[in-house]
């Protein structure tokens, strides 16, 4: 008989990383994840499961009604035009202009520098072709104050700067998420350099 505690475990298993948590931050923000304890740069921060959902931009319009706020609010639009409904915490990750952790291809987000416990972890919705400018107060030195579809265009070279300079750090940390992606073999061509890194650029998807 399993122990009485392994559903509970079960139902706290997201592909974001295990180390973290959902805590609410104020009714104006809503919801954040956070680190419960110290997590190092390189680590891979979450990963696109196979419990994830995939949808063409079709297939998510024709959801009724009722749904297509929960699109706009949770789901977001990859490089190649998919609409991805996260299943975990990685929904309600928060923007910031000085994220701390980043994605390299599609499937993977990593941290680029040392986070702290009871840190917020945070991306760069630059990455989720936003439908409309979202106002941003992050408080980041670098706080760009509006949010847009197309500023990846101009952030790429520091986005990618800063994500290769993370990547080699992968291989010293330990990797707990890497066994859930569908496929960890481009991810490490990447980090070994036997595959040249992918862009942000190639997240923008009015050019695919």
């Amino acid at each position: 008989m399993a122990p009485a505690s392994s559903p509970r475990r079960m139902c706290e298993l997201t592909m974001i990383h295990p180390a973290t948590e959902l805590r609410f931050i104020s009714p104006e923000i809503g919801y954040g994840v956070f680190a419960r304890e110290p997590i190092p740069r390189g680590t891979v921060m979450w990963v696109l499961c196979r419990f994830d959902i995939v949808l063409s931009p079709k297939n998510a319009a024709a959801f009724p009604p009722p749904y297509q706020p929960i699109f706009e609010c949770y789901a977001y639009t990859d490089g190649a035009g998919r609409v991805i409904m996260c299943w975990d915490h990685g929904r309600y990750l928060n923007h910031s202009c000085d994220p701390t952790m980043l994605g390299v291809g599609g499937d993977f987000e990593i941290a680029v520098r040392d986070i702290a416990a009871d840190e917020e972890l945070t991306c760069e919705y630059a990455h989720l072709n936003l439908t409309e400018p979202m106002e941003c107060r992050c408080g980041a030195p670098n706080c760009r104050g509006v949010i847009g579809s197309t500023d990846v265009l101009t952030l790429w070279p520091d986005l990618d700067r800063r994500m290769a300079e993370a990547l080699p750090f992968a291989r010293k940390v330990p990797q707990p998420l890497l066994v859930y992606a569908p496929n960890a073999a481009p991810f490490w061509n990447w980090v070994d350099g036997r595959a040249p890194l992918p862009s942000h650029r190639d997240y923008y998807a009015a050019a695919s």
